[in-house]
């Protein structure tokens, strides 16, 4: 530290935004600059609002978020240098590296030079995720272990026999519980910052006290962990990563509220202001759940507890292990238990058709299922397996302690019922726990998805090894418990691979820039006769590009077409969605952004639709469909579905739904009645989005033409909010003229619209989009022999879309199309929707950013009120 500021050293894969303009923070998250400010970016997001951080005057760095399109890249020519005040007046060359100024001479000098060509590092960094790996494993693992066996070494050596060996693991076991304790102190206050920066003092430290580990055997265990923390915190040191300590969380205005009135309130009162609290947030089900399976875990390890300590007590004195190995016995079962069960949670098969059963209408069956949900959270499955994952987690730790303390008391007994083996596959067991559990941390799992999903795949060792963990090779226990939810995960397996090895036809493709790539597919090919719901998501593959990744997308379009779509926002340069991307596009016409696949058929006619790729693999496999949020859309007259940048599709795939064939052919009361959307895009992304503006506009024109025709529409609510983020303080007219030069009302610019899909489907050319598209946008039926004569809007699409590029006020209404600029202050929305469907409940289903998700979830806990008997429930995309 020099001058009583932190170091900061800026890597070449660290990007610098300058910002152009000043901007003023509207909410917490959010970052104040002023004009000429340099902003380190930390991530990017499709919304616009990018991840940075910001040195400030007392020379601290503040983290939030940031429009992008008020800042620009720092780039200059090779020629140049650049001098960098944000960052201890380094100089920064175009390459990336950092240069210092030699304060003898004036002139930079390599940093790079300075330290032996070493690149500069700080702390490990959320996207560059080893050394945050190593540091969650020395936090949660390695410290706590370390404490644990410290324990266990000091009762150990205090059983033994023998006093000199005795006082060593006494001694050791001293220095393990320090050493644990500084550990994890020093980790969770420091979140990982490394103690110098010039040398590795961190994996040097662990790894000395995991040589000094080794010399107790109850010592072995944190010695291997600290042994390969240290591994991958140094292949952390040399790829120079840095790090960015996560934002606090802030107590929200419902927490306060409840904070001041528990203060006036006597035990039981505070009990009751809980549950409702509990039940406002729509939580009380799940609790009851809970509880009532803490009892059956309760239960489960009394039982095993008593039996063992039965067996224990009709033991020769000589073999009779201590009292210590019934409670092991009975944290064991704990495990057999929640190991076993974790497995469901996972198997999207059954939770896919239960969902669609009980989303599929009103029935008694649907509503029982509703019921069960309510109570057994298997949609959230994810949710589910955490927690069934940390009640494990918690046996893994009290089966540990107990036998290594009935080993200390009894070592020659227990060697003699159970040998050396157990304990060496429980060593394994959690060297495996360890690696899954740290590597499934959301710091860890969301920047690098790699290592959680390699990691986790150790689950298959884990199994493996549990069966066979036990007296003669094998657990007795343990496959009572495995079998079923073992069986139905194996199946599971099998049915994703038969469904991934489905003959799927794609119809078309196109692309939109900046990136967009559009993909269009049979359903019943991909899907048989089942097809799917709303909003519904599927796993793509693509043997040509990666055929081992599979990636999760969201169906575009909404399940009463014959086809379906999907759009994929491609991720630059290299990456899995753009190489796909290419490889799709280099079949078609060239120029052509869209184009579709043609085949031969058995008679050697030219037909719409293909396979195979030139290579002879299938140009894409598809496993799904998969259950969704939106599919509860059904549950509700009130919905509320809202998206963010491509998280949109689901939103589509609903409004189209909704309005072409819920209220169109619905019968009675229809669930949603009152539908209310909601998109959040960036401008600099609205150009990839004219697709989207064609089918709101068609939409729009079928509910405008509807309540003019039926008086059954007034009963009916239909709005479509779009907020457009990072909008520049002046929009120049000559952008807008670019963006709209290729505009020729064909399909390679706006994309087919609905007209064009349903009633040209086998040629979809130029001429005869156009006409399509002006009945879609100007209300002209394409249909000329049904002579239906569509009512015009007041707007037309390039209205709409014209407007989005070039925003003149903060809010403007195109009849129900609200188009608003800024992010989305969601207090007037909720409040009215309070107001409007007095005691109705409100789904709230969304997809995408996860800053807007956690506003949402504020927002339904704040509106939700038991005494207005009106409940907000958030129903979040979860991949």
């Amino acid at each position: 530290a020099r001058g009583g500021k932190k170091t900061r050293f800026l890597m070449a894969s660290q990007q610098v935004y300058k910002a152009l303009w000043a901007f003023k923070a509207s909410d917490d998250d959010q970052l104040t600059f002023e004009k000429g400010d340099n902003i380190r970016l930390l991530g990017k997001d499709p919304s616009g609002w990018w991840l940075g951080e910001i040195e400030k005057e007392d020379g601290k760095f503040e983290e939030g978020l940031f429009p992008s399109n008020y800042t620009q890249h720092v780039a200059s020519p090779a020629s140049r240098l650049m001098f960098d005040p944000a960052f201890g007046g380094k100089v920064l060359h175009p390459s990336g590296e950092l240069l210092i100024m030699d304060s003898s001479v004036g002139t930079p000098k390599s940093e790079g030079k300075k330290r032996k060509k070493k690149k500069a590092r700080e702390k490990p960094t959320a996207r560059t995720v080893f050394r945050v790996w190593a540091h969650v494993q020395v936090l949660y693992g390695a410290s706590t272990s370390l404490a644990l066996f410290g324990l266990l070494a000091m009762h150990y050596g205090a059983e033994e026999k023998a006093e000199g060996d005795g006082l060593v693991d006494v001694s050791l076991g001293v220095l393990a519980v320090v050493a644990g304790a500084i550990f994890g102190i020093y980790e969770s206050v420091t979140d990982g910052e490394p103690i110098s920066e010039t040398i590795p003092l961190r994996p040097i430290l662990w790894l000395i006290v995991s040589f000094v580990c080794w010399i107790s055997f109850p010592l072995w265990t944190p010695g291997i962990f600290l042994l390969i923390a240290a591994g991958i915190d140094l292949i952390g040191v040399l790829r120079s990563e840095e790090y960015v300590p996560p934002k606090k969380r802030r107590k929200t205005r419902k927490d306060k509220e409840i904070a001041e009135e528990n203060a006036e309130m006597d035990f039981w009162d505070k009990v009751q202001s809980w549950l409702i609290h509990k039940h406002e947030e729509n939580k009380l089900h799940r609790l009851i759940f809970c509880a009532i399976y803490a009892i059956v875990n309760v239960i489960l390890f009394i039982y095993t507890a008593v039996v063992w300590t039965a067996a224990v007590d009709a033991m020769d004195e000589d073999e009779r292990l201590s009292y210590y190995a019934p409670f092991a016995k009975a944290f064991g079962a704990i495990i057999d238990l929640n190991a076993s069960l974790i497995l469901i949670p996972v198997c999207r098969t059954l939770i896919r058709i239960l969902y669609n059963c009980a989303t599929k209408d009103e029935g008694c069956c649907a509503m029982m299922l509703r019921t069960f949900f309510k109570f057994i959270p298997l949609d959230k499955n994810i949710m589910l397996h955490k927690t069934l994952a940390k009640i494990a987690l918690f046996g893994v730790i009290g089966h540990t302690i107990m036998h290594f303390i009935n080993y200390a008391i009894r070592p020659d007994p227990t060697v003699d019922r159970f040998g050396f083996w157990p304990f060496y596959s429980g060593v394994l067991l959690l060297i495996i726990c360890q690696m899954i559990y740290s590597g499934a941390f959301e710091q860890v799992k969301r920047p690098t998805f790699e290592i959680f999903w390699y990691s986790h795949h150790l689950f298959i060792f884990y199994f493996v090894i549990t069966l066979l963990h036990g007296e003669g090779g094998w657990n007795p226990n343990f496959w009572k418990y495995f079998l079923v939810p073992g069986l139905m995960y194996i199946l599971e397996r099998i049915m994703r691979y038969c469904r991934g090895r489905r003959h799927v036809i794609l119809k078309s493709a196109m692309t939109m820039e900046p990136n967009l790539l559009s993909i269009a597919m049979d359903k019943t090919s991909a899907f048989g006769e089942a097809g799917f719901n709303e909003g519904q998501y599927v796993f793509v593959n693509c043997p040509s590009v990666k055929p081992y990744e599979w990636h999760p997308f969201t169906i575009s379009s909404p399940p009463q077409r014959e086809d379906f779509t999907l759009h994929i926002q491609t991720q630059g340069p290299g990456s899995w969605t753009d190489s796909v991307k290419n490889y799709l596009m280099s079949m078609g016409p060239k120029g052509r952004t869209f184009f579709e696949f043609k085949r031969r058929d058995n008679k050697g006619q030219m037909v719409t639709g293909k396979v195979l790729g030139p290579n002879g693999l299938q140009l894409l496999l598809i496993d799904g469909p998969h259950s969704a949020p939106t599919q509860h859309m059904k549950e509700y007259e009130v919905a509320l579905i809202a998206g963010a940048g491509i998280g949109l599709t689901p939103v589509i795939a609903c409004a189209e739904s909704i309005v072409y064939h819920r209220w169109k052919f619905g019968v009675g009361k229809v669930f949603p009645s009152h539908a209310y959307f909601y998109w959040v895009v960036s401008h600099r992304d609205i150009e990839a989005y004219r697709w989207f503006v064609v089918k709101v506009v068609e939409c729009m024109t079928a509910v405008f033409n509807m309540k003019q025709k039926s008086n059954i529409m007034k009963d009916k609510t239909f709005q479509f909010n779009i907020y457009i983020t990072s909008v520049p303080r002046r929009v120049d007219k000559k952008y807008v003229d670019e963006a709209m030069a290729d505009e020729k009302d064909d399909v390679d610019f706006w994309g087919p619209t609905r007209a064009s899909q349903i009633d040209l489907p086998t040629n979809l050319s130029r001429t005869n989009f156009s006409k399509a598209f002006e009945g879609a946008t100007d209300s002209k039926s394409p249909k000329t022999d049904r002579k239906i004569e569509q009512k015009k809007l007041p707007f037309t699409t390039r209205d709409l879309y014209t407007y989005m590029l070039a925003p003149s006020e903060a809010k403007r209404d195109f009849e129900d199309i609200i188009v608003r600029t800024g992010r989305p202050k969601w207090d007037p929305h909720f409040q009215q929707l309070a107001d409007d469907h007095k005691s109705k409940n409100v789904g709230v289903m969304f997809c995408g950013n996860r800053f807007i998700g956690k506003d949402l979830k504020k927002m339904c806990t704040k509106y939700s009120s038991a005494q207005r008997n009106q409940f907000f429930r958030l129903h979040k995309e979860n991949f």
